[in-house]
């Protein structure tokens, strides 16, 4: 049997460390639907006709980078599906004491094997670029489609990081990991970091001020996730000019931004 723990204990989990690892969700059916429709999205076969929003990755690019594409739940039903689904919903809004769940952006991560330091990502909080959002409310969900082992190049995170004030020079774009330890350990002289070694069909959740980050990919499968980032009832906007502000416009639109849990 395997062992689910209680609601409160990954609520304050996720409260006081700043994530926390859920049960096995969705089944190996549902993952193996939407690992294969990423896959069409990845190489352009776009089912709903509807391109994604935007794409970091391009067929005939070194296959050695990390794949993201942005927004693909538009790009394939069974992909928004997949993040629509209402026992995934339901996790969320418990686990985060949220009356309501809407998705505000997606994205595939496909981290193929011997990636390098292009698979790297630096240790960073994604509230740092996400000027729009005030840090409560807003969160990041981790949809594992394929199982996370420590050669997998997993996300790892720093336990109750998101209780720290901020750390200059820590920064997703830099992968010089050494580098940033030194700025860590300056910052920080003790802390511990735990990697999101979970299997296939699992969901790792973590708060939008919690430090993470995650090195290159040494095993022989891809690494594949489906991150979506979505916001709470309590979650407060901040006005915002230019491109970033497509971000808060979208949601006002159901059908790009869907509301995936409402009590």
């Amino acid at each position: 049997m395997i062992y689910k723990p209680p609601i409160k204990d990954l609520k304050q989990k996720l409260k006081s460390e700043g994530f926390c690892f859920l049960p096995k969700i969705f089944n190996s059916n549902r993952t193996n639907i939407a690992y294969n429709a990423l896959w069409d999205v990845i190489q352009g076969k776009y089912e709903t006709g509807k391109p994604p929003d935007a794409r970091f990755w391009e067929i005939g690019d070194d296959p050695n980078n990390i794949i993201k594409i942005d927004k693909p739940h538009l790009c394939n039903k069974k992909i928004w599906d997949l993040i629509t689904d209402n026992n995934f919903g339901q996790w969320l809004a418990n686990v985060t004491d949220a009356k309501r769940i809407q998705v505000w952006h997606s994205q595939v991560v496909w981290k193929p094997p011997c990636s390098g330091k292009k698979g790297i990502a630096g240790w960073h909080r994604d509230n740092q670029y996400w000027p729009f959002w005030t840090p409560e409310g807003v969160f990041t969900a981790w949809i594992a489609l394929s199982d996370v082992n420590p050669e997998s190049g997993p996300v790892r995170y720093i336990q109750g990081s998101n209780q720290w004030n901020n750390i200059a020079g820590l920064d997703f774009f830099d992968k010089n990991i050494s580098e940033q330890y030194k700025i860590l350990q300056d910052a920080q002289s003790d802390y511990k970091v735990i990697n999101a070694t979970i299997r296939k069909g699992q969901v790792s959740i973590h708060s939008s001020l919690t430090y993470h980050s995650s090195m290159q990919n040494t095993s022989q499968s891809p690494r594949v996730g489906m991150v979506v980032h979505f916001c709470t009832d309590y979650a407060k906007r901040i006005p915002v000019n230019g491109e970033l502000s497509r971000y808060l416009n979208c949601l006002e639109d159901t059908a790009i931004c869907p509301i995936i849990y409402q009590s």
